[in-house]
């Protein structure tokens, strides 16, 4: 399914391709034809991906064929990255005059020569991607049509709480697991239950279930819950106790300490620990764990949720309560409530016949069966309906076969838009906690965003509904993390329908990799591999073409060498994140394509390199909670496509630069500090007036330090409140 992802990149190279400024520096170039001919090879190659995709399963030269595709496309992307970078800067700088500066830019002998560089690079990638066009004619690939994008399908309001009424056919398995829970045991501190069943069977929801049930609030004087997923790793684990205890994540701390700290929480208390989604099978590693948890009072239980029955056995459990899939009355009210949202379809006897056949393949899963009555709810034909089930039975042949196919049928019946989006998600880690924004900034990022042709949206606009098309959809899920903020999941049935699809291009780097190839375009780090940053980056250095990198440890350092180093060797990044990150070099200027970079919660960043504002394509700038960070770079106005700039707890800035003012495309600005120095006075501090043009921010705008104000009257005036019609919250703040 390598298609995923590359079909986004194809269609904003069709995009840029298409717009006016392509279309004029193409033509001063002398390469208008060659741009126009590498637009109808990416437009002929888009059209037979769908077909490609489900060739390549069964025929490799297919697959070959798509391998090569691909870094031929990454390739054209990153050189008509480089020719957009370079025309739009120059039209920016002469006022949108681009004939009249495009010939003062080629006056100059070197700039001829540069000219005559792009223009040779430009034919010869033409040719290349003729080359691979040409060859897909062996294969008698069909042409897919055009998919019209349309935001305007009706759906419900979605939220975080799920009442008792809503959770189907598990009332009389709660009455179960609870009396266990209750159950006095005299004769240790504590005993384990663990719930066993197969992926999507509804063993995190039972345990939720159980969890928030009033009984259990009041008999238990301290509950406690932790995903554990893939990795089984004592100070993970106990780390998250912990938070799930007290609130607060421990910052590091060494075993020993976490250990005593485990201790004194729980100490002489009648506890309830969830450990969700298990997938431990060493004794030596379980017995570990559960000395830390001896000190509880009698009564203490830990509920497990696993997929394995040997994780089960080796917690020397009182009781192992296996989860069976619902009935057949519970499947079709379950289906039912997603499939016939408005009810009026339920009137067709022939669709209710088709989806009683479909569910026999659903095994009483309740994942496949959200999933497949989302991909009917938006069919409203029978013969529609007839193909979805003849494709059900086609792939699962008999009751009791793995639900995977129905997952995958759920993600062949995406349009194209959204499979990119939902492949490149696969990049985080398992049961990762995935911040909405976070996610909405990143697909821009990389172009998989469309505009709408019906609406005058913004592109977070759109990407938002994009977000929750998917949700309804039932490939995310939402949860409240230890703070009561809504964050998003995917099962992990999901998460491994999305590595399937996205094949080679998105890689987790755990501590079990050993090598990352040179083909992978998108990583994730959760931490360093060998716990050294050293080691980390050895095992990076071969994927060069690498567009994302993503450090989510926030354990270890990565200081300036280490980053200079990733700096001169990733050129093709878009996308850069990590809470490791602790000074910025001057070489990040060199990332001309970087259009999301994230250096939140660095502790020790005072102040940021002015290379930064070499940065022309960046879109989001996050520098969230940079505590010591003193000021922003002094030509900030250069990033001219700057939409998110995230200063939220900076409280060390001083000033904001002259000339954020003209950034007008920004919709994130939380921050505003009023400098102590009046704008009259520095050439380089902006005052409130800076304020004037930002007509699109969003959400919530914070100015501080109003004390400092002279002519406060004339300055409020000139911020333009009044014309900040999305602001949802307005502070403002004076300091004696």
């Amino acid at each position: 399914m390598a298609e995923a992802i590359l079909f986004g990149v194809a269609q904003k190279m069709i995009a840029n391709l298409g717009s006016q400024i392509f279309q004029e520096i193409g033509s001063l170039w002398g390469v208008k034809d060659e741009l126009q001919n590498i637009k109808s090879a990416v437009s002929r190659i888009q059209a037979v991906l769908q077909d490609a995709a489900e060739q390549q399963n069964h025929n490799h030269q297919v697959r070959d064929w798509l391998e090569k595709l691909k870094d031929v496309v990454y390739d054209a992307d990153d050189l008509l990255g480089e020719f957009f970078t370079e025309a739009s800067r120059r039209r920016a700088k002469s006022g949108n005059k681009i004939k009249k500066e495009v010939r003062t830019f080629f006056s100059s002998s070197n700039q001829v020569a540069f000219r005559f560089e792009m223009s040779g690079k430009i034919k010869a990638m033409r040719k290349k991607l003729d080359a691979v066009a040409k060859e897909n004619r062996d294969f008698n690939l069909k042409v897919s049509p055009p998919e019209k994008y349309s935001l305007n399908m009706q759906r419900e309001e979605t939220h975080s709480f799920v009442p008792n009424e809503k959770v189907i056919g598990r009332e009389g398995d709660k009455e179960a697991i609870i009396e266990l829970l209750l159950e006095p045991n005299d004769e240790e501190n504590l005993s384990v239950i663990p719930i066993v069943g197969i992926g999507g069977l509804g063993k995190t929801t039972l345990a939720q279930f159980v969890y928030n049930d009033e009984n259990v609030n009041k008999h238990f004087e301290l509950k406690m819950w932790v995903c554990v997923s893939d990795s089984f790793e004592l100070k993970i684990i106990v780390e998250k106790i912990i938070a799930s205890a007290t609130g607060k994540k421990p910052e590091d701390l060494h075993i020993d300490q976490l250990q005593k700290f485990l201790r004194e929480n729980i100490d002489k208390k009648k506890y309830l620990l969830v450990l969700d989604d298990v997938w431990n099978e060493s004794h030596n590693k379980w017995d570990e764990l559960k000395r830390l948890l001896m000190g509880g009072a009698k009564g203490s239980k830990i509920v497990i949720t696993t997929r394995v029955q040997l994780v089960a056995e080796i917690t020397s459990p009182v009781s192992i309560y296996t989860l069976k899939g619902l009935s057949e009355d519970e499947s079709w009210s379950l289906f039912e409530q997603i499939a016939f949202r408005k009810g009026q379809e339920t009137n067709i006897p022939r669709l209710i016949e088709i989806g009683k056949e479909i569910l026999v393949r659903c095994q009483g899963v309740p994942l496949a069966i959200k999933s497949i009555g989302s991909v009917l709810c938006l069919e409203k034909t029978e013969s529609k309906w007839s193909r979805v089930k003849d494709n059900v039975l086609t792939n699962i042949l008999q009751p009791g076969d793995d639900i995977f196919p129905i997952l995958k049928l759920s993600y062949d019946h995406l349009p194209s838009h959204l499979k990119s989006c939902f492949a490149y998600c696969s990049v985080f880690p398992k049961d990762y906690e995935i911040e909405k924004e976070m996610v909405v900034q990143l697909w821009i990022a990389h172009g998989f965003i469309q505009f709408s042709n019906t609406k005058q949206q913004q592109l977070e606009e759109v990407a938002n509904e994009y977000f929750k098309d998917l949700l309804w959809r039932s490939f995310f899920e939402e949860v409240e993390d230890m703070l009561g903020n809504l964050k998003y999941k995917m099962h992990d049935l999901i998460h491994d329908l999305a590595e399937s699809v996205a094949m080679v291009d998105c890689k987790l780097v755990d501590m079990d990799s050993k090598n990352v190839g040179e083909k992978i375009r998108h990583i994730c780090c959760p931490f360093f591999i060998g716990f050294s940053c050293n080691e980390t980056l050895n095992l990076l250095v071969k994927a060069k073409k690498m567009r994302t990198l993503l450090l989510l440890s926030n354990k270890y350092s990565l200081d300036k060498p280490m980053l200079n180093t990733m700096t001169l060797n990733f050129r093709s990044l878009r996308a850069l994140g990590g809470r490791a990150i602790t000074s910025v070099p001057n070489s990040i200027g060199n990332l001309i394509h970087l259009k999301y970079l994230d250096l939140s919660r660095s502790h020790c960043i005072i102040t940021l390199p002015e290379s930064i504002t070499r940065l022309w394509n960046l879109q989001t700038l996050k520098v969230f909670f940079c505590s010591r960070l003193e000021e922003l770079p002094k030509d900030i106005k250069e990033l001219v496509n700057l939409r998110h700039l995230d200063d939220n707890e900076c409280e060390s800035l001083s000033n904001m630069p002259r000339g954020l003012g003209q950034l007008t495309c920004l919709q994130t600005l939380p921050l505003f500090v009023v400098s102590k120095d009046s704008s009259s006075i520095s050439k380089h501090v902006g005052g409130l007036g800076e304020l004037n043009q930002l007509n699109n921010i969003r959400g919530t705008l914070k100015i501080t330090h109003l004390e400092r104000l002279e002519g406060a009257n004339s300055e409020c005036k000139a911020a333009n409140i009044s014309g900040k019609r999305h602001l949802e919250e307005l502070m403002l703040r004076w300091d004696q």
